[in-house]
């Protein structure tokens, strides 16, 4: 068999700098070019390749008053050693960055360019190739164009180890943001990808280890993570779930707390019934306290539910959502007045796209000078580019009922929904605003929706959508991941 191309890839810089003229096409900035020869010259650098293309189209500037020039872009590639240990890639991987950013000031100022940093490394090996995955391991840490931070040289180094310890693919994107992992849970969330299935719990062991969210995958497994550490327990209760002759596949969503297994179309019925029995059996969600519920799809695409370990929520467990990063609840005060409107400013947070499910929330945080009390869930409509309600949309409460919080003076709540993911392609009449009413007789609030303003970016709460709410609930800042319960 031939060799197998091995490529670690570290990190992705993007940033697009805008205004002035541009230098000739085809040849990057002189000052990228001499950026890059400094970054050849550092230890634990392989190579360094430099290259420009040409901007393909004009841009129309938003709603359309102006165009504008489509910046083109530099690719820098840089190859790293591989056989660098994972605290020396992210130092060279800090400092590479640090070069090559340095005149970000001046092009902004100058040139009309998108700069692209990659750090990658390559090796030749025998091994089987990986359908659909490229030809071999690969890692990439994308982050934006500030200047080098511990947080880019932690997810290099994160990178590393998550190789070493045998992840086939990894990917890590930091984003635009101010370039912290407490800043966009998010953004520093491993994509990690494994040779095999039974190699997901020691990769999650070395997530926990690093402290790094990871969503952990292999032929046949998925783990999505919600933007927060695995939990290596519900990793285990996966692989278990995948390994079994009878399925097929299985993915555990962490946003949900829920295990879905799909058997094989050749398993016969009492197979199933005992793959149902099994997982009533598991020990997983009795020993960690979660309540984690379980849907079984047959061959015929029917589906049979129920709770791992015959663990069932009651009516208690439902009265409140966990609180973010274990905080206190706030303190009661039965004197305190109601929250109205004007006391409260709305945005919108996070989406979760997992695997089929979606999951958003809209937060309200306290603007009135002192404490206020909120309990009620907010009313939601959901508004297409037009500003069209969508139709027939069905949101119903999720498991937690509506309990009275005080809201301290500068602090958030957050009302957390879900959806099934729906088809676009013969209704791409996407949500582009949600339309919040916070509390009674509180003046509607519309929120931009949308990654990027435009429809395509939308979600995809579509006509005959069947949505699940919470009630308002303690929250953190505004990139804490949260449930509908």
């Amino acid at each position: 068999m031939s060799p197998l191309h091995r490529a670690l890839v570290l990190a992705t810089v993007s940033a697009v700098v805008l205004a002035g003229c541009t230098p000739g096409a085809g040849q990057p900035p002189a000052e990228i070019r001499a950026a890059a020869d400094s970054v050849r010259d550092l230890d634990g650098v392989v190579a360094v390749e430099v290259t420009r293309s040409r901007p393909i189209e004009t841009a129309r500037g938003n709603f359309g008053q102006r165009e504008q020039a489509r910046p083109s872009t530099v690719d820098v590639r840089v190859r790293l050693d591989e056989t660098l240990g994972p605290s020396d890639a992210g130092a060279v991987t800090e400092e590479a960055q640090s070069l090559l950013v340095s005149d970000a000031d001046l092009l902004e100022s100058r040139d009309q360019v998108s700069l692209s940093v990659e750090y990658y490394t390559e090796t030749e090996e025998p091994g089987p190739t990986q359908g659909g995955y490229g030809e071999g391991p690969s890692l990439h840490v994308t982050t934006g164009a500030g200047p080098a931070t511990k947080v880019l040289r932690d997810a290099a180094t994160d990178a590393y180890h998550l190789r070493e310890a045998g992840a086939l693919m990894v990917t890590i994107s930091l984003g635009d943001g101010p370039g912290t992992w407490e800043d966009d849970p998010t953004a520093a969330t491993a994509q990690v990808r494994a040779q095999s299935v039974d190699a997901l719990p020691g990769l999650a062991r070395t997530a926990v280890e690093l402290d790094r969210s990871a969503d952990l995958s292999a032929s046949g497994a998925d783990f999505r993570s919600a933007s927060q550490v695995p939990d290596v327990g519900a990793v285990a209760l996966l692989v278990a779930a995948a390994e079994r002759p009878e399925v097929s596949s299985a993915t555990y969503l962490a946003q949900e707390r829920r295990l879905t297994v799909r058997a094989d179309t050749t398993s016969p019925a009492h197979d199933l019934t005992e793959l149902r029995r099994w997982l009533d059996r598991q020990e997983y969600a009795r020993a960690s306290g979660y309540h984690v519920a379980y849907t079984v799809i047959d061959a015929e695409q029917a589906e049979t539910t129920g709770w791992v370990s015959g663990f069932e929520p009651s009516a208690q467990d439902s009265d409140t959502l966990p609180l973010p990063g274990g905080a206190a609840p706030w303190p009661v005060d039965p004197a305190a007045p109601d929250c109205t409107g004007d006391d409260l400013e709305v945005t919108f947070g996070v989406v979760d796209s997992s695997l089929g499910t979606r999951a958003a929330n809209v937060r309200a945080r306290n603007m009135s000078g002192a404490p206020c009390a909120i309990e009620n869930i907010p009313d939601l409509t959901f508004r297409n580019e037009a500003g069209q309600a969508q139709e027939n949309v069905t949101i119903a409460p999720g498991d937690v009922e509506p309990a009275r919080v005080v809201v301290p003076d500068g602090e958030y709540v957050a009302s957390a929904f879900l959806w099934r993911a729906m088809s676009t392609v013969n209704d791409p009449d996407t949500t582009t605003t949600v339309e919040v009413i916070a509390v009674p007789g509180a003046d509607p609030v519309r929120l931009d929706a949308t990654m990027d303003g435009t429809r395509a970016s939308g979600l995809d709460v579509l006509d005959g959508a069947e949505v699940r709410q919470s009630p308002w609930t303690q929250a953190g800042p505004p990139e804490d991941p949260l449930t509908a319960g």
